[in-house]
């Protein structure tokens, strides 16, 4: 079984929301993890069997930070899992290895599980230089970790140049990047993560995706908010 995580961003407004979860609402949603807009999240937590993840949250805990959610105030609504470094906060926000580090710490004093996303852009994949990258940023925040919590985190390879495009690694690009990840936290920190894939993972790759072994699931962008193309997906995975 492997893990399909939806980040719907900011494609759905309310009914639209309320029509995916009916339809949505006869699948398997065990090993299912929807990451709606924030003002969402007591939709999904109310009225659907998915597990429920946020799709970013603050650097600093409650207190007077207007327009920011708190790892508490997830955790007090029954969050379970948030995503931390998606190329779109990296690049819009402006955010850093360190702020990853305090969000990831932030999200494990509170029981609620990071997917860390890595990846690199187009550039840096045509210089044959996606290793040096996406090891320089893991090992900037997890340099600065506890051991003991690491194996707790969810690492999410996402090439930007895939998110969104249609174009995606081949598989054995995949494997080959999903293993360094896995190879380079087993050396260095004598720890075992799970890596996901992410980037266009649609209906029309799924088969062909689920034949890595070593990648543990899916981070689902466009594609999550598709009730029909969801499903076929989670049939896929379970």
């Amino acid at each position: 079984m492997k893990l399909v995580v939806g980040n719907q961003k900011t494609y759905l407004n309310r009914e639209q929301v309320l029509n995916f979860i009916e339809e949505t609402k006869e699948g398997k949603c065990s090993n299912v993890v929807i990451c709606p807009s924030y003002v969402y999240i007591d939709l999904f937590l109310d009225k659907s069997k998915f597990l429920v993840g946020a799709q970013n949250v603050s650097c600093k805990g409650n207190g007077a930070s207007t327009g920011e959610i708190s790892a508490e105030q997830l955790n007090s609504m029954g969050v379970s899992y948030s995503i931390v470094g998606h190329s779109e906060r990296r690049s819009d926000q402006c955010e850093t290895s360190e702020m990853f580090y305090e969000k990831i710490s932030k999200l494990l004093e509170n029981d609620i599980i990071p997917i860390f996303c890595v990846g690199e852009h187009l550039e840096e994949k045509e210089k044959n230089i996606t290793k040096d990258i996406v090891g320089k940023q893991v090992m900037e925040v997890f340099d600065r970790l506890d051991t003991n919590t690491m194996e707790k985190i969810i690492i999410a390879y996402e090439p930007v140049w895939s998110i969104g495009t249609g174009k995606i690694p081949t598989n054995d690009e995949i494997i080959d990047v999903t293993c360094y990840i896995k190879d380079l936290i087993q050396d260095k920190y004598d720890k075992r993560v799970a890596v996901l894939y992410g980037g266009s993972v649609n209906k029309n790759n799924i088969d062909t995706l689920n034949e890595i072994d070593v990648v543990d699931g899916y981070l689902i962008g466009g594609a999550s908010t598709k009730s029909e193309e969801l499903l076929y997906i989670m049939s896929k995975c379970e």
